[in-house]
């Protein structure tokens, strides 16, 4: 059972889940102008966080667990940053600002709470929750169904005892706050 639970975190990291819905955002059509945007979302959602697990392995074993997310948070703000920037420095649709300040404020949230007031907020559950919210929002409400997806990643945050319950309910709410701070902010002038 703890192999099932250690695969299913794996392949529910944040950056893979931005992969999906950056895809189905693209084949959906009309949320990116051009290849490139599509490819600079993949590169800055999901690449450059990515990366931070190899470069983790440069610690022993035993230090590797705290180090890794320390390093993940750090790596998805910076392409969250470098999204961002890129969506309003090429006058990007408003979609696709509101995807990448979505990311950014939940990154910075999630830094906050971890580095500053050092209360974790699961990753996992905000890296599910933020993606299907943004589904939900631009291709169709059901789309909402995919929050099911919480069950087996809480189940298994729990049963490894990465995350306790508030943890993972903070977590999948940070992104939805932050989708509709992003969607206010698109409306500033």
């Amino acid at each position: 059972m703890m192999r099932l639970c250690k695969i299913i975190r794996i392949i529910t990291v944040a950056p893979i889940a931005a992969a999906a819905a950056v895809t189905l955002l693209f084949i959906h059509g009309g949320f990116f102008t051009d290849n490139i945007h599509f490819a600079a979302a993949l590169i800055t959602l999901t690449v450059f966080p990515l990366s931070a697990y190899p470069i983790s392995l440069i610690k022993k074993a035993d230090e590797r667990r705290k180090f890794q997310r320390s390093l993940a948070i750090v790596f998805s703000v910076a392409g969250y940053i470098g999204g961002t920037l890129f969506s309003f420095l090429t006058n990007a649709p408003d979609g696709e600002k509101v995807l990448y300040l979505t990311y950014l404020l939940s990154g910075v949230a999630i830094a906050f709470s971890s580095f500053v007031l050092k209360k974790k907020s699961s990753g996992h559950a905000c890296g599910i929750a933020g993606p299907v919210a943004l589904l939900a929002y631009y291709i169709h409400p059901l789309y909402i169904l995919g929050l099911l997806l919480l069950l087996p990643v809480g189940y298994a945050s729990l049963k490894m005892k990465r995350h306790t319950l508030p943890q993972l309910i903070s977590g999948a709410v940070i992104p939805v706050v932050c989708l509709l701070a992003s969607t206010a902010i698109r409306y500033i002038p």
